[in-house]
């Protein structure tokens, strides 16, 4: 599009140093996202630096769309009133084919495993779909690009769910409780909304547990279409207020884990109650608790789109898990078994050290904490590794600008039988040195991440990829 028809679309007020007509074909409110070809997008409610707007200079940004006008600012500038309802104007205009369906996840832990999973039976029967989350960018279970955030950006939701491509397309994405709380997903439509489970995480920015429930059940509220589908965990407690607020917009509630959609493991085998049948699942990969809870969930979310349960039955045995979640490696000379897991909350770890506890016998673990972040989940995740846990390693996670040695020492007071070791690579290459035959470790925290963040710095490492050197190199 054309700068001079953006007053075709939008109802402009006022446009500044409009001197040169220039194409653009994006638009963003994030200033790294900038270039030739994205107009950038700046709320006078939301406060920025002088930085970002040099990065918006300095990418050659073609305008600036704004609700007030910038001074000092030598680049085509485009002043409306509303900016929300013009930034969706145009959008709707840049991304006309919005995607058949849009599924949004939100929860504490899962997300990521959720979105995978349900990707993966879209891929398999051949469904059209788009994630974003976590992990990225993908089409097809084909990874495309990273995003900065679990959830990004306003514009970028349209972005990354737009297809050029007439055929229908499910849209899947994961709604973190920092981008509900600040409203990222705005008027985006929304037609099923899942929530895996709400413990305790992130109150270093909602400062209470009770405002960070709230966050994630704005999903529902706020932005679940009506006559949408609300995908619900039966292990929460739903308040009876809240699904009078869902069924008086004529939103079905389905949930998971209830008697009607629930995976149950007898003996050796796995069996899916739904709907008034039994399957028994042949060959599933999935075997933990965290993962069937999560596998649960997912297979909801594709009956909410109206796909055959025996179709989804068929092709559960190809559901893998993602990057960094649950992988496992054999450590085939002591006949055990190295798993690295993202788990970085109390009830993750405790979840997982229970998934993997073996008759007796307890699974060691190493962990640390970031820094910068709710701190109140250090003696929690201290007091459950103490008593969950066999052998207990505590290292550095990304320290971030807090002193690593006072994060450890938080962990310590109340671990006090774990072994320090600060150095992340050699706290994984002692751990592996002191595992015992059929014993299982798992390193935590990290999961998917390739990086260490210390200060300013961001040091390339990566828990899988370490593993895998270390015995290599035994």
């Amino acid at each position: 599009m054309l700068l001079s028809n953006l007053s075709k679309v939008i109802n402009v007020n006022k446009a500044y140093n409009f001197y040169k007509n220039k194409y653009f074909s994006a638009i963003t409110s994030n200033s790294k996202f900038t270039n030739n070809k994205t107009l950038f997008v700046y709320d006078k409610n939301t406060k920025i630096k002088k930085i970002y707007l040099d990065e918006v200079l300095k990418n050659k940004t073609p305008a600036i769309i704004s609700n007030k006008y910038i001074n000092n600012l030598n680049i085509p500038q485009f002043v409306v009133s509303d900016i929300n309802f013009e930034i969706y104007s145009l959008l709707s205009k840049l991304y006309k084919n919005l995607p058949f369906k849009t599924l949004a996840v939100t929860g504490t832990n899962g997300k990521t495993s959720v979105v995978w999973y349900i990707s993966k039976i879209l891929n398999s029967l051949k469904y059209n779909n788009t994630t974003v989350g976590t992990l990225g960018h993908f089409i097809n279970g084909k990874k495309i690009s990273n995003i900065n955030l679990t959830t990004p950006a306003y514009e970028e939701l349209f972005k990354y769910g737009y297809s050029n491509k007439k055929e229908k397309n499910v849209y899947i994405f994961e709604a973190s409780s920092h981008a509900l709380e600040q409203n990222r997903l705005r008027n985006y439509p929304v037609n099923i909304a899942a929530i895996t489970n709400i413990t305790k995480d992130h109150l270093d920015y909602h400062k209470t547990f009770l405002n960070y429930k709230k966050s994630k059940i704005k999903l529902f509220t706020n932005h679940l279409e009506n006559s949408g589908f609300a995908i619900i965990n039966s292990r929460l407690k739903i308040s009876s207020e809240l699904k009078k607020k869902l069924i008086k917009k004529n939103i079905k509630l389905k949930y998971f884990g209830s008697k009607s959609i629930k995976l149950i493991k007898i003996n050796d085998y796995i069996y899916l109650n739904t709907n008034n049948k039994k399957y028994k699942l042949e060959n599933l990969k999935l075997k933990t608790n965290i993962e069937l809870e999560n596998l649960e969930c997912a297979i909801t979310c594709c009956l909410a789109l109206n796909i055959n349960q025996n179709k989804i039955v068929k092709v559960l045995s190809k559901v893998t898990n993602p990057p960094g979640r649950l992988e496992t490696i054999e450590y085939k000379k002591k006949k055990s078994k190295i798993i690295i897991d993202y788990a970085h909350t109390p009830d993750a770890l405790k979840k997982i050290l229970l998934a993997y506890k073996i008759k007796k016998m307890k699974p060691a673990i190493l962990f640390g904490c970031g820094g910068d972040r709710d701190k109140s989940k250090r003696k929690s995740m201290a007091l459950i590794a103490n008593k969950y846990a066999g052998k207990i390693y505590i290292t550095d996670d990304n320290p971030r600008n807090e002193n690593p040695s006072k994060i450890r020492k938080n962990i310590l007071k109340y671990c006090p039988r774990a072994i320090e070791v600060s150095n992340r690579k050699k706290a994984i290459k002692l751990a592996i040195k002191e595992l015992k035959m059929n014993e299982i470790l798992i390193v935590a925290g990290k999961g998917h991440e390739k990086f260490q963040i210390l200060k300013n710095k961001t040091i390339k490492f990566d828990d899988f990829a370490v593993v895998k050197q270390l015995l290599n190199n035994e």
